[in-house]
């Protein structure tokens, strides 16, 4: 046993604050990555830029699962546990959070080789940019590993209130991949499979460095929690397990509904689909901002659970979620007035930076809601009221979806915006009602 977790009683703002400002300086460093690639891939042109943004939406499932979901879930697991003051079920869930890591990026590299290769078919009918991906993600999968493991490693120190560790773990994969992309990315009119491997070893080589630094911080020995085989429980990693699956179901759908919307931008011809890809991206910078906040939220809420305050760590989980609603949506609406701002940053074909201005103006303004349901998400994980984020999940993607079935190259592709703008503000406001009125009262 030991003492409870130091964050029941501390000051709650100077709590929240000295958390999320390095938990969201460390998921913007995070998440950059995509976003410097993108940047070495936009002067290899318009088929590059497609045949990742055809893989990104794996890739993004990864991260989902190993940081969001079942790294959620370990997170919330290691506060309740500092919270209720047994440090030996600490232990435990750092054990079972290293053998998912190992067993789950293992079974995702086997998933997307099998099902790869099916997506990116369906998705283009673009041979170059089909065969691009393919050979992107062979190269890229094989670390996935090292990538759950970083992620998952990272969960445990945030669930321990430590912030800062995993964004200099952050720091690490971003400077890195950058070093590398350099080394391994030509640049003057090399051949498309030239750039997509140099792309692959540079983000390899940066998931395996990041990976050295998370087990360096994790084996010191001011860290609470340690690594012993002794320390294994079946029934930690069961309830890892039924709490992380349950979050993932919400990832799996989540990717899914981007899945559909590669899909249904890609009926609109390449340019479309690297354009929008470009608009997308922008979420890389939005949801940091809201993990941020909200990684700090399940340490926070679940050490209070833990302790036996059930009612305060309510209280504490909207405020949290409120701070990510203003202030996403005041990003939103500041690029949705200003598209050109995010656009000709990342984007250099004037046609598909047309098209990603034209995706901002109507999208951006709905990433309130976007942060409001996940806001809500990152509190339910450390509350255990997953369902109603999950069911809000499913609304968005089956609002999509109908997209597939009457979305033709003769549709508006406007339409095809607003649909997406609308299911995300019914995701956001189905969520926060339905705990309002539920779990969360």
């Amino acid at each position: 046993m030991s003492k409870t977790s130091p964050l029941v009683g501390a000051p709650l703002a100077a709590t929240m604050f000295r958390m999320a400002v390095p938990g969201v300086i460390g998921a913007l460093l995070f998440s950059s990555v995509g976003l410097v690639e993108a940047g070495f891939l936009k002067n290899a042109g318009a088929e590059a830029l497609a045949a990742v943004a055809l893989v990104f939406p794996l890739t993004m499932l990864a991260a989902m699962f190993s940081a969001g979901a079942i790294g959620g879930a370990v997170s919330g697991l290691t506060a309740r546990a500092l919270g209720a003051g047994d440090l030996e079920e600490a232990c435990s869930v750092l054990v079972c959070a290293v053998l998912i890591s190992i067993l789950g990026g293992i079974l995702m590299w086997g998933i997307v080789v099998l099902l790869g290769p099916l997506l990116y078919e369906y998705a283009s009918d673009n041979a170059a940019v089909v065969r691009a991906a393919k050979y992107y993600a062979a190269l890229v999968f094989p670390a996935m590993p090292a990538f759950w493991l970083v992620n998952m490693l990272s969960s445990v120190l945030r669930g321990c209130g430590d912030m800062a560790r995993p964004a200099i773990i952050a720091a690490a994969m971003l400077f890195s991949y950058f070093v590398f992309a350099r080394v391994f990315i030509p640049t003057d009119s090399a051949a498309l499979d030239d750039v997509i491997k140099g792309a692959s070893v540079a983000m390899v080589a940066s998931y395996c460095l990041s990976m050295v630094v998370s087990i360096f911080f994790i084996w010191q020995g001011r860290q609470p929690i340690r690594f012993r085989l002794t320390s294994f429980r079946w029934s930690t990693l069961v309830r890892i397990l039924k709490q992380g699956l349950l979050a993932a179901s919400q990832s799996l759908m989540t990717v899914c509904y981007a899945l559909v919307t590669t899909v249904l931008f890609s009926r609109f011809g390449t340019d479309w689909l690297a354009g929008f890809g470009l608009a997308v991206r922008l979420e890389l910078i939005m949801v940091p901002v809201i993990f941020g906040v909200g990684a700090s939220l399940i340490a926070i809420v679940g050490a209070y659970v833990g302790a036996g305050q059930r009612a305060r760590a309510i209280s504490i989980a909207w405020r949290g979620v409120l701070i990510n609603f203003a202030l996403i949506g005041c990003v939103g609406l500041l690029f949705s007035l200003f598209p050109e701002a995010w656009c000709g940053l990342v984007g250099s074909d004037p046609t598909v930076v047309e098209h990603c201005g034209q995706s901002l103006r109507v999208i951006a303004p709905t990433y309130a809601f976007f942060a409001l349901g996940l806001g809500c998400y990152f509190g339910s994980q450390g509350l255990n009221t997953l369902q109603f984020p999950v069911i809000g999940a499913l609304l968005r993607l089956l609002i999509v979806a109908t997209g597939l079935y009457w979305v033709t190259e003769a549709t508006s592709v406007n339409v095809v915006i607003y649909l997406v703008a609308f299911a995300v503000v019914v995701y956001g406001l189905f969520v926060a009602v339905a705990l309002k009125l539920g779990p969360w009262r």
